[in-house]
C-alpha cells in the first residue's frame, strides 16, 4: 500500500502514477485526506502543499478532489483514507498516529502493526419459517464471544516475520471483527440496498457486534488481565 498525504507537494502526480501498464503494478495507493483539506474543499478554499513546513504550491482544493474521484472512476485508484477521522475513531488514539493501511484487508495500522481479521458469514445466520427468512440475531449474540477468544488466542500462536510486528500485536492485541455476505443476507431478507429496512438491519448487525464485542474482552481482560498498553486514556 502506497500512501500519500494530500497536501505533499507530489500530490498530484501520485494521483495519475497508475493510469498506465507498468508503473506500480503491484501497489495499492490511496491519497491520506485531512479535514482541513475536505473543509477546502466545500468551502471552495484554495490549499496549500507543504513538506517539512515549506510551502510548494497553492492548489484549487476541488479541483484536485474532482481529480482524485475521476482517476479512481476510471482507474479504480486511488482510494481515499480519511486520516483525521480514523485517528479520532481509534480506540488507541492516546498512544499512536496511524498514517496508511495494510494492503490487504485495508486495515488502519501504526508501524509494526500486524493484521488480525475475522468475519461472519451473515449468510449462515439467515433462517426459513413459514416461508419467510428470518435473521438469527440470538446465534450471532451467541457466537461473538467465541470468536473474540479464538483470535485472542491467535496473537499468541502466531509465528511473526518481525520482532515489531510480535510486540506491537501482544502489547495492544488488537484484532478486527466484521461481516461478509451482507448484500446476500440482506437480498435474503429482502432488504434493498440503502432502502430504510436495509439500513436498519445494518444498524441491529453492527451494533450487536461491537456491543458483544466489546462485552467478550472485558471478560478476557479479568480473566487474562487487560492488555498491557491499557491505561485510563482507552477508557
Amino acid at each position: 500500500m502506497g500512501v500519500l498525504r494530500v497536501d505533499h507537494p507530489d500530490i498530484q502526480e501520485f494521483v495519475h502514477a497508475k493510469q498506465n501498464d507498468n508503473a506500480l503494478t503491484y501497489f495499492n495507493i490511496s491519497v491520506g485526506v485531512t479535514d482541513t483539506f475536505m473543509v477546502a474543499v466545500r468551502d471552495d478554499l484554495p490549499f496549500d502543499l507543504v513538506f517539512e513546513d515549506k510551502v510548494y504550491s497553492t492548489i484549487n482544493a476541488r479541483n484536485l478532489w474532482d481529480d482524485i474521484m475521476r482517476s479512481t472512476w476510471d482507474w479504480a485508484e486511488p482510494g481515499v483514507l480519511f486520516l483525521d477521522q480514523i485517528n479520532r475513531m481509534n480506540n488507541l488514539g492516546y498512544m499512536e498516529e496511524i498514517t496508511t493501511t495494510n494492503p490487504c484487508g485495508e486495515q488502519p495500522l501504526p508501524p509494526g502493526g500486524a493484521c488480525l481479521l475475522g468475519s461472519f458469514n451473515l449468510t449462515k445466520y439467515i433462517l426459513t419459517e413459514d416461508e419467510e427468512s428470518l435473521f438469527d440475531i440470538c446465534q450471532l449474540t451467541e457466537d461473538i464471544p467465541v470468536v473474540v477468544r479464538a483470535m485472542d488466542n491467535v496473537i499468541d500462536r502466531t509465528t511473526y516475520p518481525l520482532e515489531e510486528q510480535e510486540c506491537e500485536a501482544k502489547s495492544k492485541r488488537r484484532m478486527g471483527l466484521g461481516v461478509t455476505g451482507l448484500a446476500n443476507a440482506m437480498e435474503a431478507l429482502g432488504h434493498s440496498y440503502g432502502s430504510a429496512g436495509g439500513l436498519e438491519f445494518i444498524k441491529t448487525v453492527m451494533s450487536t457486534l461491537r456491543d458483544h464485542a466489546y462485552e467478550a474482552s472485558a471478560e478476557l481482560a479479568k480473566e487474562k488481565e487487560a492488555f498491557p498498553c491499557m491505561s485510563d486514556a482507552y477508557l
